[in-house]
């Protein structure tokens, strides 16, 4: 494919979509009303009153029902997205076919949605990261390198931000990774973006 990925990279991705999607618009809502019948049939049971004998409120089936996927559905996606939007050969036009750009709302997002892309700065290449805020106050900024403890940047509120810190050790590269959380009122909130890893060179 253009962007590198398999086509069992997307089958797995839509077969994640279809079980979640199936999970949100009909297991949750079908297992909450069994719920909500089974309370009324037992207090009824214990303590209501009637002449006839009253049936065991029907219990929803569905068939089929889908493939079970693994735990981390929409933590795979996001992976994936990332993935795509660092491919060599992505640009707005892909991202628009595949549905990254131009659909999805503005509104809000479980997680920042950040890119990383390298340029030279004035001794070492450094790194410009951008982000959307979406409704948030700004994200705060985490990374570690060649993979050594995670360690705060900073809070950040404009965009683009850029990472000019100095390499480790003067003549070798390090490999840096990033990930961000939301930001709001004095507080980080949120769960983790995927990480991002890149290579900076002296």
């Amino acid at each position: 494919m253009e962007l590198g990925f398999s086509l069992d990279d997307i089958a797995s991705t839509l077969a994640d979509i279809d079980f979640y999607i199936w999970l949100v618009l009909s297991w949750s809502p079908a297992v909450r009303k069994n719920a909500v019948e089974a309370s009324a049939f037992k207090a009824l049971i214990r303590t209501g009153s009637s002449s006839e004998l009253v049936a065991l409120p029907a219990h929803v089936v569905f068939d089929p029902e889908p493939v079970l996927v693994l735990p981390g559905v929409l933590m795979r996606l996001f992976n994936l997205i990332q993935r795509i939007k660092i491919a060599a050969t992505y640009n707005l036009v892909v991202g628009k076919d595949v549905g990254i750009i131009g659909t999805q709302s503005t509104a809000d997002s479980d997680v920042p949605d950040f890119t990383v892309t390298t340029e030279r700065g004035p001794t070492i290449e450094r790194f410009k990261l951008t982000f959307t805020k979406y409704n948030h106050g700004g994200v705060i900024v985490e990374s570690r390198r060649n993979g050594g403890p995670w360690e705060v940047l900073g809070v950040v509120v404009t965009k683009p931000w850029y990472d000019d810190r100095a390499l480790l050790v003067d003549t070798s590269p390090e490999i840096r990774e990033y990930r961000l959380r939301w930001w709001d009122k004095g507080d980080a909130n949120g769960e983790y973006t995927p990480v991002q890893k890149v290579t900076v060179a002296p």
